[in-house]
């Protein structure tokens, strides 16, 4: 990328988002108690919100025709992220409508999927966060520096709550950050939150889902200001769909990481080098720490050499953790994760390579119907193969199950449509009517499993978005159906993070948003 592409935008973004803080204020100023609508569950609009991003996306398309714009307001999914602007006008609207001056305007510039640029502001403070990627992280034109806390019990974090996730998922990671000795907060900004943890205010922020536009400035200003992050998607889909996310201070990331169970995104290259060198340096013994938990996706890239962990505590912290991701969990060959499901009569299982194989097993539960999510598992099923086959060909013919391939990776690379696909794979195979033929030996359906390689990351998604969007009633949310089946799968609490892999988290939250788009297309057109 070229200083020419990068600098008038960045630039722009300072002008604009001042100008939009202008627009901001005012309007918190001349607002009314009880003057703003509700999207949904606790999600509040004012007036100042429509207004600010429709000031924003006027000014970015007259200076900037080519790019694209996903705005909280007006979202719809970007063609894609080769030259991106991502704009929340207010975050922390509630705080707004309220009269709490703990608001902000929040922008990103994402290049070819990376975060180039972020701006975060607060009219009422005049607190201007800047960040370029591999440049600065300022306040106010002044460099930010993560907290040097390295020790979880003098540690402050913040703790954002999302309607995506069940609230027992919230409590669960609220007490194991209480139970290391942390203090919680809450400030209802996730925008500010991040950038009190690139300041140093706060020693980190977590929160199991957040959109793009409230989240990619921020994480932008917490890696250039020294701090950890997780995993952030590199594709507009991706984006879209938004992401679980964590900001720390490199000290305490390793323990916010593992009461979280959000992975951080790996060093760079760069990074990991400076990081040996000053281990061996110390003369340290300790092993160099990288990541709390293994991660299944590339490194965010392009955090400043600064971006170190503390020694001693923090090592060993980031060791423990890693100790435990890579250790393997006994877990049972399949797993029954849901009874006589209603509406379909059947039960499902999840199981691993281990379990798809045992024919005797399959038969004692009455699984007659096979899901394989692996693309790297591949499974003779023949036992009456097709009469006359020449010597030359692979064995074919008849198996003893009904039998489906969906063919996941385990982590980055599937298409956004892979696990969409999967859904509707799913419901056709239990939906389809065997013809009464001599051709079609497995007529009946029985019950499903659900298999991958080791159970416990393909199939876990695919069948979490099957019980959400098939009973969303017992599982509203997609995390109500993966603490089902981690609970029902005996997954170690130490694999939650990867149970399943983030990247195949976010897939199943765009297929949400696909399929729920698509029923309300056929509803329309039903009514028409």
């Amino acid at each position: 990328m070229t200083h020419f592409e990068t600098e008038p935008r960045e630039a722009a973004l300072k002008q604009l988002i001042l100008q939009a803080g202008t627009t901001a204020l005012a309007g918190f100023n001349a607002r009314q108690p009880g003057e703003y609508q509700l999207k949904g569950h606790q999600d509040i609009l004012t007036e100042t919100d429509t207004l600010v991003e429709a000031q924003l996306m006027q000014a970015l398309r007259e200076r900037f025709p080519q790019d694209l714009i996903l705005g909280e307001e007006s979202a719809q999914p970007p063609a894609d992220a080769h030259s991106l602007w991502v704009i929340d006008p207010i975050d922390g609207t509630a705080n707004f409508a309220r009269g709490i001056a703990h608001f902000c305007i929040c922008i990103a510039w994402v290049r070819h999927g990376v975060t180039e640029l972020g701006a975060i502001y607060n009219p009422v403070s005049e607190e201007l966060y800047l960040a370029r990627r591999g440049h600065y992280a300022l306040k106010n034109d002044r460099p930010l520096r993560c907290a040097g806390t390295d020790d979880s019990r003098r540690a402050a974090f913040e703790l954002g709550w999302s309607s995506r996730h069940s609230q027992r998922r919230y409590l669960d990671v609220m007490a194991a950050l209480l139970n290391g000795g942390a203090t919680v907060r809450r400030g209802g900004s996730g925008a500010l939150a991040l950038a009190w943890v690139a300041e140093g205010r706060s020693d980190g922020y977590v929160e199991a889902h957040m959109n793009a536009w409230d989240c990619l400035a921020g994480l932008l200003l917490v890696a250039e200001a020294g701090g950890r992050i997780g995993v952030v998607p590199e594709d507009s889909a991706g984006i879209y769909a938004g992401l679980p996310v964590l900001a720390a201070a490199p000290g305490v990331a390793a323990a916010l990481a593992q009461a979280s169970a959000i992975p951080l995104a790996e060093h760079s290259t760069k990074d990991l080098k400076a990081e040996r060198h000053n281990v061996n340096a110390a003369g340290s013994e300790t092993a160099l720490f990288t990541d709390t938990l293994p991660t299944d996706s590339a490194n965010t890239g392009g955090s400043p050499a600064s971006q170190r962990t503390a020694a001693g505590h923090a090592s060993a912290e980031g060791e423990d953790a890693l100790n435990n991701a890579a250790r393997h969990y006994p877990r049972p060959p399949v797993s029954l994760i849901a009874a006589d499901l209603p509406g379909w009569g059947m039960d499902i299982y999840i199981g691993g390579s281990d379990g798809v194989t045992d024919l005797a097993l399959l038969d004692q539960h009455h699984i007659r119907t096979v899901i394989n999510c692996a693309v790297n598992l591949d499974i003779d099923w023949v036992n009456l193969a097709e009469p006359g086959s020449a010597p030359h060909l692979l064995r074919h013919g008849s198996g003893s199950v009904r039998y489906y391939k969906l063919g996941l990776i385990d982590g980055e690379g599937n298409a956004p449509e892979m696990l969409h696909a999967g859904y509707l794979l799913m419901r056709a195979a239990l939906l389809q009517q065997i013809p009464d033929k001599a051709s079609y030996r497995n007529r009946e359906r029985g019950n499903i499993l659900v298999n991958c390689r080791g159970g416990r990351s393909r199939s876990v998604a695919l069948v979490a978005l099957f019980l959400h969007l098939e009973c969303p009633q017992q599982f509203p949310t997609l995390d109500a159906a993966i603490a089902l089946i981690r609970d029902k799968r005996e997954l170690h609490p130490d694999e939650w993070s990867e149970t399943p892999k983030p990247s195949l988290t976010r897939l199943a939250e765009w297929a949400i948003v696909r399929e729920r788009a698509l029923r309300a297309t056929e509803h329309r057109d039903d009514r028409a």
